[in-house]
Parts: structure tokens; sequence; C-alpha cells
């Protein structure tokens, strides 16, 4: 565990303006239990702090994220903003807000809300890539619980979402319990070709099996 209110003001603001879970601030890596999904996470960050990932021209790593994949209860929301509280603390970003977390059903709403008012319009900007202030740690948890309709627009945003920030060269993590046999009958052909280039595929699996029983 670190002390949030002994790092320095400007990164604990980074932090706290990422929206994340509460009870995981303050959380370290060595904190969790599921070590085999934490050394791959490991792996990736430090890609991510060599600066190949980040809007990196010409690199075959640019835009990467991570899909952390497991059973509801095993972590991986958990490991998913420790790993970006450590890259916010660790990194010197030179944003105000270099992380957000949001849920997908959160996001969502978002979306629907912007059709209406203009305001949000910025903040889709930041998130989708298409703004010099474009946030380059951004948690999409929770993907699976949306809602569906018969004209896909769930399944549409997501996939628009997606491909923006990978093209764009910002990274996406993304938790779910979609298995990744299920992405093509879920998300279409396409999408489950696309998630093998755009993200890092991690199993998370506690030893302790469902955390929150």
């Amino acid at each position: 565990m670190y002390d949030l209110n002994k790092i320095a003001p400007s990164i604990r603001h980074r932090i706290l303006r990422a929206n994340l879970p509460m009870k995981s601030l303050g959380m370290e890596l060595s904190d969790l239990d599921n070590g085999p999904a934490v050394a791959k996470v490991k792996i990736w960050m430090e890609q991510v702090r060599s600066g190949v990932v980040i809007k990196s021209p010409g690199s075959p790593s640019s835009g990467l994220g991570l899909l952390l994949v497991g059973l509801p209860g095993h972590g991986k929301t958990t490991l998913a903003s420790v790993a970006v509280q450590e890259l916010i603390r660790t990194m010197p970003f030179d944003m105000e807000q270099p992380g957000l977390f949001l849920d997908y059903p959160k996001f969502l709403r978002l979306e629907k809300s912007a059709f209406s008012d203009n305001t949000l319009e910025d903040e889709l900007k930041r998130i989708y890539g298409d703004d010099r202030h474009s946030i380059p740690l951004f948690i999409l948890d929770d993907l699976g619980k949306e809602y569906k309709t018969q004209a896909g627009w769930a399944e549409n945003v997501f996939d628009a979402l997606i491909r923006a920030r990978f093209n764009a060269g910002l990274p996406t993590i993304i938790t779910t319990n979609v298995r990744t046999e299920s992405w093509r009958r879920t998300y279409g052909e396409p999408m489950a070709s696309f998630a093998h280039e755009a993200f890092m595929w991690v199993e998370v699996e506690s030893d302790k099996g469902d955390l929150r029983k």
C-alpha cells in the first residue's frame, strides 16, 4: 500500500481525477494475489513506460491495450485500477487527467446524453482521442453488461471507441467476463479479429476464488 496523502499534490490530483474505485486507491500490484495476471500486466506496463505504446509512431505496440478477462469477483477491476495508479505515479504526464475509469453502462449513458447536451462533446473527444488533451489511459469496466438493442447500437459504439483510440495510439484497458471464444458471437467477426491486434489478453483468476464472498 502507498499513502495517497504523502505523494506529490499534482500526482494525487491526477489519481483522484481518474474516477477510480475508491476501495482500490492506495493499493499496489504487490497487494494483489493473482500472480500470473499481475506478471503479464507488468510486462505491458513496462512497454508503456518505455514509450512504445502511447502515441508511438511506427511502433507495432502503439495503442496496445489490456483485455482483462475472468469470472466475476476475481479482481479484474482492482488490477486495472492499480495498474493505472502506478503508471500515473511513475510516469511524467504533462496533463491534468492522464487516466479515466468508466463502467461500460455509464459510458453508454454518456454517449446517449451527448445527443442532447453539447457540453459533453469535449469529454467524449478526450475519451475517443480526438482532442490534444486526450486521455491516454482509459479503463472501460464491465464490458458485457451493456443492454443490447436490435439495431446493435451498443456494439457499434464499442467498436467505434476501440478503433478510434487504437488508431490514435491510445491504449484502452477493458475488464470483462466475455470469454475469448465468445467475442465472435457477441461482437462480430471483425471486432473479434481486431481485438487480438488491439489488446494484450490477460486471464485473471484469483487464488482465493470470488473475492466478494
